[in-house]
């Protein structure tokens, strides 16, 4: 299917930048724009899909810091081929080590930390009373001073005070339990979906209300059957993969 037979959904929360960027790089991952040679203007493509002008240098921009096009003035805009630490590849191992892998600085912003009563709802997924204290931390973590994901955590208090001491801006919240001997054989469960990026998304991850967001729901069981942590994470959905390895046994 040619550049000129795509569609964009306009009836979706999905942006339209973000839909035409996905056209483009399957345009070129597939072969219709080779490396080194160029894609269509932004007026054409403006032309070809009835949008702004506006809406097509943004996604080009995208695929160019991504590293699949690079802009020459007066010449046009040329496929190329991103390195291999552009995109980020996560796995289920602590944010630092994840993006130091690409080549990139990892940093972390503690945006609130404090001991709050659990309440009805985060009761019911940390199993204590809803008038338990708990420890709820909220971080904001980066690749290069880019926002990747948000990050919010619930601890049952009388399991994981000794936390408070130390500084997540600094330390890896995982790495820190883990010191533990208790938590050494914890089994972690993870349920991701993909949703629309809300109010504080838009803020807080520099992306447009609506942008694509993995959910990340986790729970943390120890061996007495204790749950240590609950958390919610947001990832931004245009910046970063997640590379799953899963054995079969026969």
């Amino acid at each position: 299917m040619s550049l000129e037979q795509q569609k964009l959904d306009h009836k979706t929360p999905i942006p339209l930048y973000f839909q035409l960027r996905t056209i483009l790089l399957d345009e070129i991952q597939k072969g219709s724009y080779p490396v080194g040679s160029t894609i269509p203007t932004e007026t054409e493509i403006s032309d070809i899909f009835q949008i702004s002008r506006s809406t097509v240098r943004q996604a080009i921009a995208e695929l160019a810091q991504e590293g699949w096009l690079d802009r020459k003035t007066s010449k046009g805009t040329f496929v190329t081929r991103p390195q291999k630490n552009v995109s980020l590849i996560r796995s289920f191992e602590p944010f630092y080590q994840q993006v130091a892998k690409t080549g990139k600085r990892p940093r972390t912003e503690l945006l609130r930390m404090s001991v709050v009563e659990a309440g009805e709802n985060i009761a019911s997924y940390l199993e204590v009373d809803p008038s338990s204290k708990i420890i709820s931390m909220f971080r904001k973590r980066y690749a290069d001073d880019v926002p990747m994901v948000t990050m919010q955590n619930y601890l049952p208090y009388s399991l994981c005070s000794s936390i408070l001491s130390h500084d997540f801006e600094q330390e890896s919240l995982y790495e820190v339990l883990s010191q533990s001997p208790e938590y050494r054989n914890a089994v972690t469960k993870t349920f991701i979906s993909a949703q629309n990026a809300n109010a504080e998304d838009a803020e807080l991850l520099c992306v447009k209300l609506g942008a694509p967001i993995l959910h990340f729901n986790t729970l943390t069981r120890v061996e007495n059957d204790n749950i240590v942590n609950f958390g919610l994470s947001r990832y931004r959905g245009d910046m970063n993969e997640f590379e799953i390895d899963v054995s079969v046994s026969q």
